[in-house]
């Protein structure tokens, strides 16, 4: 993946791996990573159409924005305790009857339109997804960052995007369901790639 550097947004540095919220430079702690989780079945219906691909580092979903999808750091807001930000959102495509979740930018960057990233498309060149208790915090306050509400700090398998949210397997925890709202934290949610050459998607 390519280095994003920004001075405003400080690199986080793997393996570790360390957390940092971005903007506070407050260290979240080391979190472990499950053995075994890159052999999790991935179901039938996961949205990867992406072919074998080299694993790569950790990278936050702002940072995977910037190097996939062409994105700046004008895309993203930075008014909040843990920059950047960015919208969830929909895309109705040309034929007026397919809508899907998307990833729009924080601000208009094309007079009056924004532009968006299909959540599907994007997340399938990603097969984990790891998620900070700051994102669920910030959405739906103080007291949902906590392991009673969501598998936090862990390694999570992507396995289907829906408007309902985006289906996860882990494998102390079985099926899980991440709410698309706390994805708008673009600094809080880690995404990776395990895949290895010859070893294709499930």
């Amino acid at each position: 993946m390519r280095n994003i550097a920004d001075p405003r947004w400080p690199r986080q540095h793997f393996p570790g791996i360390t957390m940092i919220a971005l903007g506070t430079g407050h260290e979240m702690g080391t979190v472990a990573d499950p053995v075994g989780l890159t052999d999790l079945p991935l179901s039938s219906g996961q949205t990867s159409s992406v072919p074998d691909l080299w694993a790569s580092e950790p990278v936050t979903l702002a940072e995977s924005l910037m190097a996939e999808a062409g994105w700046s750091p004008a895309n993203f807001g930075d008014a909040g305790p843990n920059p950047p930000y960015l919208r969830i959102g929909g895309k109705l495509w040309v034929t007026l009857t397919e809508f899907e979740p998307c990833f729009s930018s924080f601000h208009r960057d094309r007079v009056l339109f924004r532009s968006k990233v299909s959540m599907a498309d994007h997340l399938s060149r990603y097969d984990q997804i790891m998620v900070d208790p700051l994102a669920f915090e910030e959405c739906f306050g103080p007291l949902e960052g906590t392991d009673a509400t969501f598998p936090f700090g862990v390694w999570l398998a992507i396995r289907e995007v829906r408007f309902t949210g985006i289906e996860l397997l882990g494998k102390r925890h079985g099926p899980v369901v991440l709410p698309l709202e706390p994805l708008a934290v673009a600094s809080a949610v880690w995404l990776r790639n395990t895949r290895r050459p010859g070893r294709p998607p499930a």
